[in-house]
């Protein structure tokens, strides 16, 4: 009960500032009502929730081991011979409980309702904007303007993505009807080509054979199809690893190595969901602890303080550690492990030390 108080709380909060966010940043570039605004915020929820439940369990349980310790129950509970070690079990076991929870169920609803978040805002935005998606075949990019529409497809790449091999673009143009642009499109032209190599402002393309309605395919040696993607921003139009789920993922990092592409983010997001089971019941546990102190004993305040900033650090320290693995900088494992391993050994340590040292 606790807990779902504590994180119906944190929500409703997070839900009017997400609001209030959404109304001043797509809300500035179109017209955006509230409940536009609103239900933009609602398709972010569930990923809300997946973020807070950890802090929302961290303080449920500072909560419930500050009631009992105001009641002197566990006073009574430490005199009738039961160790901590028997009263916390249950915490674990919830941690453990809601880590698989939020992986299994939760995440791939979140991720769902995440991709429709962010095609959403895409489409009110910017329709035309680029996209990059992946599959067995290779990988699919979308490009265009408000005249042109290109589809390319190319069966690998290389050097990070800016090197397509073995590609094929299908290119579109929007029709008029009265001198009026219209949201039909027809067929310009296919073309094949060997490689494409992302220049500046345009593909250079090696080896290609154009076809062209009404005339026999055409060979060239090269040919430059201009562009508005560079290098630095190609890799940012492919899929957000927050709109994968976690039983998508694994087969989702096997067809982008596949590809060619560097798939750290997806590793260090499948490997950090592997992880929540030990970073919920470590969240757990920090708020469990800072509250054994009995309350004649004094000083529980402090302790709180401790706990809140141990919990803190461990956020911050998680999301240092995930940056590097998303970048390659260090192993998705280790990155992914090791914060919420290190502090709930820590904690474990801590209590064995006070109940069995």
């Amino acid at each position: 009960m606790g807990l779902a108080l504590v994180l119906g709380i944190l929500l409703l909060a997070i839900l009017m500032i997400d609001v209030v966010e959404q109304l001043r940043t797509v809300g500035g570039d179109v017209r955006l009502s509230i409940l536009g605004a609103l239900n933009l915020s609602l398709m972010k929820l569930p990923q809300i929730v997946e973020q807070t439940l950890p802090f929302a369990l961290l303080i449920a349980s500072m909560m419930a081991f500050t009631r009992l310790n105001r009641r002197s129950e566990l006073s009574i509970i430490r005199a009738s011979g039961i160790s901590a070690w028997r009263f916390l079990t249950p915490v674990m076991v919830l941690g453990v409980v809601l880590g698989l929870f939020t992986m299994m169920v939760l995440n791939p609803f979140a991720a769902k309702l995440t991709e429709s978040f962010e095609q959403t805002r895409d489409r009110l935005l910017n329709e035309g904007r680029p996209t990059l998606s992946v599959s067995d075949t290779g990988i699919w990019l979308r490009q265009g303007d408000e005249t042109n529409q290109i589809v390319i497809h190319a069966k690998r790449v290389a050097e990070g993505g800016v090197n397509l091999q073995d590609v094929k673009m299908i290119q579109e143009e929007r029709l008029y009807a009265d001198g009026r642009p219209t949201n039909d499109y027809a067929f310009a032209r296919r073309i094949d080509a060997d490689s494409a190599i992302l220049r500046n402002g345009f593909w250079q393309l090696e080896g290609v054979i154009e076809n062209v309605p009404n005339a026999p395919p055409e060979f060239k040696e090269n040919l430059a199809i201009p562009t508005t993607l560079d290098a630095v921003t190609l890799l940012d139009k492919f899929a957000s690893p927050n709109t994968i789920g976690f039983w998508q993922l694994p087969h989702f990092v096997r067809q982008t190595q596949a590809a060619g592409l560097d798939a750290s983010r997806y590793k260090m997001r499948l490997n950090a969901l592997m992880a929540l089971p030990a970073l919920f019941v470590a969240m757990a546990l920090i708020g469990a602890v800072v509250c054994l102190r009995l309350q004649r004993m004094g000083g529980n305040s402090q302790l709180l303080a401790i706990g809140s900033l141990a919990a803190v650090g461990l956020y911050f320290f998680t999301q240092f550690s995930s940056s590097l693995g998303a970048t390659g900088a260090a192993p998705p494992v280790i990155a992914a492990w090791s914060p919420p391993l290190f502090v709930l050994f820590c904690t474990l340590t801590f209590i064995a030390y006070r109940e069995d040292g």
